[in-house]
């Protein structure tokens, strides 16, 4: 409360004592990983979104953010006792349930994310609420277990730090990516923590002596400006000493000078005055406050060769670029009551970067191209360009003349044929930098994009724009293809009339769920390859139909059990097998892989060793489970716990309550870890699923995880 009323002293202190009761009880029986009451987590948010010091909304949603997805608490409940407003920042930040079905754990989590973005273009509130609750899981992440925790701290750093960057929260992304390199490379986080210290003194005895000499000749030209010093961040110096390949005790700019003025005049008069004191370094200055970053970071860099002969970083800003460059967006949204229309107008364009997220990732078909195309708008190190005309355009580092193309307009993309930077022709790969002059060579007879453009374009809309002119321009093509497929496929089944009337209505039906508005959409869909056609057909052909055609393969020719609950696409005549390594089940998403000699390997779709398999794509076949009743398989499992006397028999008689057999077991221990491998005979993912869920309630149990089958060697 304290917190609050030192930058709101009319905030409604009743509505946030209310929240934290309602919090409070609603968590009551909760414990977190470290065993202290779940209460906790909510209320450190709250603290972290009042440093950021947001309106009292923000830190109530905070306090009440995790309720309706870790409480029996309801939407309506919700409402009805804190308002629409507050409701709806908590269903922002709040995950999908647990009841939605999807084909896979990383379609699950790309959805979330889709929620988050358009709750976000709604309300950047949430996202600050989200960011808080990321924060102080990553405080408390050593409670996890280690794939976990490295699992959390990669996502940290591709997904919610370059966020927090590109809002411009400073605060919190070097926090983020602080302790994300403290689990994900503990070893080289510790060598620069140790390393700063060995070289602090020295870089910091130069700063004392600038700050002392640029001090004395601001006063004497009048300038009003405090200078401060600050330390490049772990990560920050992590990444530099990668790029340059150089030693800490080499990097130039350990600590920077900070010099914040009250108005913009004064910043380039400072700029002058530092350049007049100190040679300035040439390629070394940049002037964010003309052409402001897209995150809405404004401030002069520039480096000198300081008072003892080294280099040395100054940044030049005002008091408002200052706020802004630590606290972003939250800033924004502190002052937005007292803006005026224009800097509204500079905030919405500012978020445009958002806005454009949210309309290519509505037509990206796979879940690995909305994550590749998200993890590289997060990122903004930007490129400035200039049409012949003048116009500046901002691009991202690594952009090609096919962006600029698209950037300009579709149909300039499309047409494209050639590029000039500079008023010299070069390769469409050429890698722009700022302040080239781009123009764009065009025909109307162009046969349009190539696929070989996509491994060229950088920027996510160009991509998009390119993937959506290939999509069309081979949709003739997939339409027949399609067709084709689904007719051949409802060939074997030789229906009748009254089963053909039966699986057409079906099939209306199945488009219809699936937004295809006409025939023509889902034969394109089969063609493309987004629907296999044995999936369309085990959904619209009935199950007795399908069963009939069944028992016919199996009095012709006798097959593997594994044949029988598996279709493998494009595959006839080989033995099929499941995995070991990721020991599939039924319900799992699964990819079948032709083995030199051996047959064909189910694997799951997030097992560890496709990615090795991957280097030989064509021997990948579609696979899918057949509808075989009363089959069990065998699946690894993989519980991580701190030990304790009776462990493992509450494990096994909590796995034996589900009815499941557990057909091997092997338990070993390191210190108070505990680890316990099970092969488990289950019917379906389902049931396996309820058995994780199960496992997880149980004292001392951190996490559980499927395994191998190698596990039990």
């Amino acid at each position: 409360m304290n917190k609050i009323s030192l930058y709101h002293p009319e905030f409604n202190r009743d509505l946030i004592n209310i929240a934290f009761a309602f919090s409070l009880e609603a968590h009551r029986n909760q414990t977190r990983l470290s065993g202290e009451p779940f209460i906790i987590h909510p209320l450190a948010v709250a603290h972290i979104v009042a440093d950021l010091k947001m309106d009292e909304n923000t830190i109530v949603a905070s306090l009440l953010h995790d309720v309706l997805e870790d409480s029996e608490v309801t939407e309506e409940e919700l409402k009805e006792k804190f308002g629409e407003e507050i409701t709806n920042l908590v269903k922002g930040v709040t995950k999908l349930s647990r009841g939605f079905s999807y084909s896979s754990r990383e379609e699950a989590e790309v959805e979330n994310y889709r929620r988050l973005f358009i709750a976000m273009a709604q309300d950047v509130r949430v996202i600050i609420i989200k960011l808080a609750d990321r924060l102080h899981n990553m405080r408390t992440l050593k409670y996890q277990y280690r794939e976990k925790k490295e699992a959390i701290a990669r996502e940290t750093l591709e997904i919610f730090a370059p966020i927090a960057h590109r809002l411009r929260i400073n605060t919190i992304q070097t926090e983020l990516e602080d302790l994300s390199l403290f689990f994900l490379d503990p070893g080289a986080y510790c060598n620069i923590q140790r390393g700063i210290e060995r070289v602090k003194e020295a870089q910091e005895k130069q700063i004392e002596e600038a700050k002392k000499e640029l001090g004395i000749r601001l006063e004497k030209t009048g300038i009003e400006a405090e200078i401060q010093s600050r330390f490049k961040h772990i990560y920050s110096i992590y990444n530099k000493l990668n790029r340059q390949k150089i030693s800490l005790e080499d990097l130039p700019d350990l600590i920077a000078l900070r010099v914040i003025t009250r108005e913009v005049e004064e910043c380039y008069a400072v700029l002058g005055i530092v350049h007049t004191l100190w040679k300035p370094v040439e390629g070394r200055f940049k002037d964010y406050i003309a052409v402001p970053k897209s995150n809405m970071y404004q401030s002069l860099h520039t480096t000198v060769i300081g008072p003892r002969g080294a280099p040395m970083e100054v940044q030049i800003r005002t008091w408002d670029m200052h706020q802004v460059a630590e606290y972003g967006v939250a800033a924004h949204w502190r002052y937005k009551e007292g803006k005026t229309a224009e800097s509204n107008d500079k905030f919405d364009e500012r978020m445009n970067w958002l806005r454009q997220i949210l309309e290519w990732q509505q037509d990206l078909k796979s879940t690995q191209e909305f994550m590749e195309s998200l993890k590289i708008s997060l990122f903004d190190d930007e490129v400035y360009v200039f049409t012949p005309k003048g116009d500046l355009k901002k691009l991202p580092q690594g952009s090609t003349p096919i962006d600029f193309a698209y950037l300009i307009h579709t149909e300039v993309g499309n047409n494209c044929v050639g590029a000039k930077v500079n008023r010299q022709i070069v390769p469409l790969s050429y890698e722009l930098k700022s302040g080239d002059i781009v123009e764009i060579i065009t025909s109307r007879s162009s046969s349009g994009p190539s696929p070989d453009w996509l491994k060229i374009a950088k920027t996510p809309g160009a991509r998009n724009k390119i993937r959506a002119f290939l999509r069309k321009k081979n949709q003739d093509l997939n339409r027949e293809r399609g067709k084709e497929f689904l007719e051949k496929e409802l060939e074997k089944y030789s229906l009748t009339p009254e089963e053909r009337a039966l699986v057409a209505k079906n099939l209306s039906q199945f488009r219809e769920e699936n937004q295809l508005r006409e025939e023509e959409e889902l034969y394109i869909a089969i063609g493309e390859g987004r629907y296999s056609a044995r999936q369309v057909v085990n959904k619209v052909v009935p199950y007795t139909i399908r069963r009939r055609l069944q028992k016919k393969k199996k009095s012709s020719s006798p097959v593997s059990r594994e044949e029988e609950r598996i279709v493998v696409q494009g595959a006839t005549g080989l033995a099929v097998k499941l995995a070991r390594c990721c020991t599939p089940v039924l319900g799992d998403q699964i990819v079948a892989f032709v083995t030199k000699g051996k047959g064909i390997t189910i694997h799951r779709v997030d097992c560890p060793n496709l990615t090795k398999l991957s280097q030989d794509g064509e021997r990948f076949l579609e696979a899918e489970w057949g509808e075989e009743e009363g089959v069990k398989y065998h699946t690894a499992v993989v519980i991580e716990a701190l030990d304790r006397p009776k462990l493992l028999a509450d494990v096994s008689n909590t796995i034996s309550n589900f009815q499941v057999e557990i057909k091997a077991v092997r338990a070993n221990t390191i210190g108070n870890e505990a680890r316990i491998y099970l092969i488990l005979e289950v019917k379906d993912r389902q049931e396996l699923d309820g058995v994780f869920r199960e496992v997880r309630k149980i004292p001392n149990v951190r996490g559980v995880r499927r395994g191998g089958a190698f596990a039990l060697r």
